[in-house]
């Protein structure tokens, strides 16, 4: 029972944090690591000892994330319990002491001391936990990090990643049964983490901008740690953090999030202004953001918009998806900015276009639908962003920020009000 008890503390303790978004990072170097080449030292029966060349993995100069990717690699190569094979001979192995490696065979096969042999290294699954941020104001960094680091293992193509929303499942069931309000045997709740072979948790700590991150990575089928990894880095500029978590926004909180633009104007027209609609939402909700706005041709302001600024990483997402209403049938539009790698300040506008009228509907937008804006190219960056136009080239890792709202240029003299709610990101 202590043992089930110290397995539960080792992962309940590491989910406890849900964190945001994640900067551009350059790709790890991808790998392609199938085998291991060694040298038979003992064979007793099915038991072989071998002792193997470990390769040396190259490290992503310049990014804390590649070079932690490149390290769990190089840690989890070979992890007790993982099946192998000896020159295409089924075995497990049974225990790893740094460069010597015991395999159990199925069958037996006779390897001579000091014959050469090929180990086969299996794609493994590994589930990473929530990073917890223990000490620091930038509490979203821990997803940050998270994000980051998941797409490194998966490209360095030696993992499979395992959804943490099944991890997270599987921990809930077995805090219930450690409670008693379930039937089922903590032990056969543990049996269910065996979809994945690793568990990787983590923890980092500011201090003075530079960050401390210490991780452990959990052997599933023997619970232990089979590996740690302690850096201390900068880690990420300020900014490079982006959000790359769900957004949810229905307007309900009393306070709204700073990254919304409330816009005024003025009151003569052509004008408008944005600001949460306390009497009206979709479905049964009464609040919502609405924008008052009376466009005159060719005349600024010319576009009528709820505004969100909060840099992005929207990579993971297939679209955006919002209620809508008007006060009357209008053709409204869908904005979206991002950046490029290199100059934050070079900014490229991206629109599509949806009807709206009286009703409340509810809207897709895929981001494949997108369409570059033209104006913005012609002047629109300088006047509403003080940006310089970029490559074309749309990247959802680099969102800058998103618009919703009503434009002159597909309207006429317009006047009237439009209601937006109940904002997601969705992946199909």
């Amino acid at each position: 029972m202590n043992h089930l008890r110290t397995l539960f503390f080792i992962f309940l303790a590491t989910l406890t944090w849900s964190c945001a978004t994640v900067a551009p990072l350059g790709k790890t170097e991808p790998m392609s690591l199938l085998h291991i080449d060694g040298v038979v030292q003992s064979q007793s029966g099915n038991i072989v000892t071998l002792q193997m060349n470990m390769p040396e993995l190259k490290k992503t100069p310049g990014s804390p994330i590649g070079e932690i990717a490149q390290e769990l690699v190089q840690k989890s190569l070979v992890i007790d319990g993982m099946k192998t094979e000896i020159n295409g001979k089924a075995g497990v192995i049974k225990e790893v002491r740094g460069n010597a490696v015991i395999v159990e065979l199925e069958k037996p096969a006779p390897y001579p001391a000091g014959a050469p042999v090929r180990l086969t290294i299996p794609k493994k699954n590994i589930a990473i936990t929530d990073f917890e941020v223990i000490r620091g104001k930038e509490k979203d960094l821990g997803r940050v990090t998270l994000e980051g680091l998941t797409t490194a293992l998966i490209d360095s193509g030696q993992f499979n990643v395992v959804e943490r929303s099944k991890l997270k499942a599987v921990m809930n069931e077995l805090e219930l049964s450690r409670s008693g309000l379930t039937q089922e045997k903590p032990e056969e709740i543990l049996g269910k983490l065996m979809m994945a072979d690793l568990i990787l948790t983590g923890t980092l700590a500011e201090t003075r901008g530079e960050w401390e991150i210490n991780l452990r990575l959990v052997n599933v089928r023997t619970s232990q740690a089979t590996s740690a990894i302690h850096m201390k880095t900068r880690l990420f500029k300020a900014s490079e953090i982006r959000d790359s978590g769900p957004l949810r926004e229905d307007f309900e909180s009393p306070t709204i999030e700073s990254s919304w633009m409330m816009i005024n104007t003025g009151r003569t027209a052509p004008f408008f202004r944005s600001q949460i609609d306390r009497t009206e939402g979709s479905d049964t909700s009464k609040r919502s953001m609405r924008v008052d706005y009376q466009l005159v041709r060719g005349q600024t302001p010319g576009w009528a918009r709820i505004d969100n600024r909060k840099k992005r990483d929207l990579s993971l997402y297939d679209g955006i998806e919002f209620y809508a209403r008007a006060t009357g049938n209008f053709q409204a539009q869908v904005m979206l900015m991002t950046s490029m790698p290199d100059d934050p300040n070079r900014i490229d506008a991206w629109h599509g276009f949806f009807e709206v009228d009286q009703t409340w509907e509810k809207i897709r937008v895929p981001f494949t639908k997108l369409m570059i804006a033209r104006g913005w190219i012609k002047g629109g960056a300088a006047s509403m962003y003080g940006a310089n136009p970029g490559d074309q080239v749309m990247r959802l890792e680099r969102v800058e920020g998103f618009q919703i709202g009503i434009h002159q240029s597909q309207n006429g003299d317009a006047k009237g009000s439009l209601w937006i709610d109940k904002i997601r990101f969705y992946s199909d």
